[in-house]
């Protein structure tokens, strides 16, 4: 589902929207808006004067934090972002991702083999029993829930993918131990791609050479393996034992299943799409910077990506010391989930907790905010697949539609945003001052798609922008005005 924006591009955007000629406009109204039209200009101009002087001697940069709980497409927006900014660098880029892919890949697939050896094994033997011959013991006992032979056999023929996934697990954790179940990451520091392409340095040599082995050796296994995988996959009983288990892997990060004789070519090379959909856990803080067109100059923007997870939340708050904006990311998709770190709580509702810790911080009330409310290609198939959204939001009374649902989960966004608000105004009444003016606006986003999601990084940069120069050349009654008025014409507030 290609992305759309509630409130934030095209001709809801204020700035669009304001030197659009109404329709059915009267001569009166004409000669009034060229008019308006005129002293715009003129004001701009004013705008432009300043920033040049603003920026002879000064270097601008702009802080920007990356926020919301783990798996929520934090890493990806940061993948578009360089797409937008830094596009010969990401492309330069994508061949290292190859045996991420590859991993994402088997992965899935010894998940899946997995499942299928403790379904095979768990089956009661009474029917099997009465069989005469050890073939035919093994025939009926497989029969009786379904399985084969030859789902067995597959199994057997898979085998040799656990080794492979064993090894790239030492070449990404360099030593590291890895509690019960959790999911493989990398440090933030970790240089994860000189680790699979030779180096020119003498005293890696050895240790890269290995992870040059590992890579050409995991795009020949799969190559070779692909029929093997793709009977597997497509096969009816499996994807019933996958439905029974609760198990949606193509809505899973990584996925690639689908793509598999492509992906799995000798000669394969990532796409920008692909390196989007590639899951790799970081943990910690990624900085990237990037050089950003502005008005009269370029400025430097320099991202923060930090971990999302309950247990790194506490390490935000360092970052939080001049930052301009933050881009928040809520998935949508996540309506039905819980978090994994703690089963209890729906994934949804504690983006919509974080997003009230955010917006009513005293740390952050002079920071923008972008919010993106994310996912929503994965939550359209969710609730076409006829998962009642209804089912985990009890007070929620719409249809089990996307366009319902989002606009429903906007509300719920901007009502815990005006609160937060109206708590921050009250302090500050108290304190004898006033919260400074911010922006803040609202996206809906598939992060996958990343056409749109371009559009929408663009557009999120102009408003910022925008909205520095307000700050700058006007007076807070002023600013106040200004802004308020953009939010209420995009109907935020």
């Amino acid at each position: 589902m290609a992305s759309t924006s509630i409130i934030a591009h095209g001709h809801d955007d204020p700035l669009t929207r304001a030197i659009m000629p109404p329709a059915g406009e009267s001569a009166e109204e004409r000669a009034s808006r060229t008019q308006e039209e005129a002293l715009a200009r003129q004001r701009s101009h004013e705008i432009d004067e300043q920033l040049k002087k603003g920026h002879k001697d000064k270097k601008e940069l702009v802080k920007i934090l990356l926020l919301g709980q783990a798996e929520s497409g934090k890493s990806t927006t940061l993948k578009n972002m360089k797409l937008v900014y830094a596009k010969e660098s990401f492309s330069k880029e994508r061949a290292y991702w190859k045996p991420i892919i590859h991993f994402n890949i088997l992965k899935h697939v010894l998940l899946i083999i997995r499942l299928l050896e403790e379904a095979i094994e768990a089956q009661p033997e009474d029917d099997a029993s009465r069989s005469s011959t050890p073939a035919e013991e093994e025939s009926a006992l497989l029969s009786r829930e379904g399985f084969t032979t030859e789902h067995r056999i597959l199994c057997m023929q898979l085998k040799p993918l656990i080794d492979l996934e064993a090894s790239m697990k030492k070449q990404l954790l360099q030593h590291r131990e890895l509690r019960n179940g959790e999911e493989i990451f990398v440090q933030s520091h970790f240089a994860w791609a000189k680790h699979f392409y030779s180096g020119q340095h003498r005293s890696q040599q050895q240790r890269l050479s290995k992870g040059d082995a590992l890579r050409t050796e995991m795009g020949t296994v799969l190559n070779a393996s692909c029929r093997n995988i793709t009977a597997l996959w497509s096969d009816p009983k499996v994807r019933k034992l996958l439905d029974e288990q609760a198990l949606r892997l193509e809505h899973e990060a990584g996925f690639f299943l689908d793509e598999l004789e492509r992906v799995t070519e000798l000669n394969y090379e990532p796409t920008d799409l692909d390196v989007c959909k590639a899951r790799l856990r970081t943990v910690g803080v990624t900085e990237t910077h990037f050089r950003v067109s502005s008005m009269l100059s370029q400025v430097d923007w320099v991202v923060y990506d930090v971990g999302g997870a309950r247990t790194q939340r506490a390490t935000w708050k360092p970052y939080f010391d001049d930052a301009n904006a933050i881009v928040f990311l809520a998935p949508l998709s996540g309506f039905n989930q819980k978090l994994e770190e703690e089963p209890r709580i729906n994934r949804l509702e504690d983006s919509l907790l974080l997003w009230r810790d955010i917006s009513s911080s005293p740390l952050l009330t002079s920071v923008h905010l972008i919010l993106f409310l994310n996912k929503v290609d994965l939550l359209q198939k969710k609730l076409e697949q006829g998962i009642e959204f209804g089912s985990y939001f009890k007070h929620y009374a719409g249809g089990n539609d996307v366009e319902a649902v989002c606009k429903y989960m906007k509300k719920k966004f901007v009502a815990v945003y005006k609160d937060a608000q109206t708590k921050i105004t009250t302090a500050t009444t108290h304190a004898k001052s006033s919260p400074p003016p911010r922006l803040v606006r609202i996206f809906l986003t598939s992060v996958l798609d990343i056409q749109s999601t371009a559009q929408i990084i663009v557009q999120g940069k102009r408003d910022l922008l925008t909205t520095d120069v307000i700050l700058t050349l006007y007076p807070p009654i002023v600013q106040n005005s200004i802004l308020s008025d953009a939010l209420n014409r995009t109907d935020l507030l």
